[in-house]
């Protein structure tokens, strides 16, 4: 889905945008799951978006290049680590680049959710706790959407001074298939509900070790930790099919899987903040 995703972006956006769609592609589980969520009456799918901004940061940053670094080990190349490292070493501000922009998107997700919970995402939610009212939703939603806006700020800067790192990528896995896109959409969403359905299920079996780890919000620490982790596992294969180009510019993709990849998530639980305050708006409730 991704490489068709790509390939279509190249063929109707241009070369330069196809980071970007291949990134935010990978983004479709946390959507899925966050309106399959919604459609339950479950707000606590909102978490998983935001909750992967957290996840793509060490997966991305650590998990990917210790997976591409101990495959090279296991196949004998050597040399690939020596040349993955002289990469790192010359683009250290493409690096800092991508890991600032990412933690300042874990930031606005983190500000978005205390405003969406009223509760810290590393803390059990209590017992006890009321929904937030419709400001607090829409104020999370305005939260995302800066997050979002300061990113596309930041980033025509950095497209303007590096454009060949979104030109010149690797484009031969990349096939335009509208046919492909919708299959494995579509296969994402029976995932994504089956996974909201084991999520419902699980708090009713698991019930009392559940809360020790999550509080009474079960459902909204599953998403933000679990849920989440399982959503990130596309950014990760984005992640170490790129380190592995041993390229300026797939090193760039490489990255973006984190920076790109926490912007779109806000431009998601922007969504989710704004389908919540339509069913609060008209009177129609939910639970975390």
């Amino acid at each position: 889905m991704v490489n068709s995703a790509a390939g279509l972006a190249e063929k109707y956006l241009g070369k330069n945008q196809r980071t970007l769609v291949i990134n935010s592609s990978t983004n479709n589980p946390e959507l899925f799951l966050m309106l399959l969520s919604l459609s339950l009456g479950r707000l606590g799918g909102i978490a998983t978006p935001l909750g992967s901004n957290f996840a793509n940061i060490y997966l991305m940053f650590i998990v990917a290049p210790i997976i591409v670094i101990g495959k090279w080990v296991s196949l004998g190349k050597i040399s690939n680590i020596k040349n993955f490292l002289e990469i790192l070493n010359k683009e250290k501000m493409l690096f800092l680049w991508h890991f600032s922009m990412s933690l300042l998107m874990f930031a606005f997700a983190t500000t978005a959710y205390w405003f969406i919970t009223g509760e810290s995402e590393f803390s059990p939610l209590p017992k006890v706790i009321a929904p937030r009212t419709l400001p607090w939703i829409i104020v999370g939603g305005i939260t995302c959407l800066a997050g979002i806006f300061v990113f596309f700020l930041y980033e025509k800067q950095f497209k303007q001074k590096r454009p060949e790192l979104f030109d010149d990528i690797n484009a031969d896995d990349y096939e335009a298939s509208w046919w492909k896109f919708i299959v494995g959409t579509a296969l994402l969403i029976l995932l994504c509900y089956v996974l909201n359905t084991l999520f419902i299920a699980w708090t009713e079996i698991y019930d009392d070790l559940l809360t020790k780890l999550f509080g009474d919000s079960i459902f909204a620490g599953l998403h933000y930790f679990l849920g989440s982790l399982i959503s990130s596992l596309p950014e990760t294969i984005v992640a170490v099919k790129n380190y592995e180009g041993l390229t300026s510019p797939d090193l760039n993709t490489a990255m973006a899987s984190a920076s790109q990849s926490n912007m779109t998530n806000l431009g998601i639980g922007f969504i989710g903040s704004f389908l919540a305050s339509l069913l609060l708006a008209i009177g129609i409730n939910y639970q975390l």
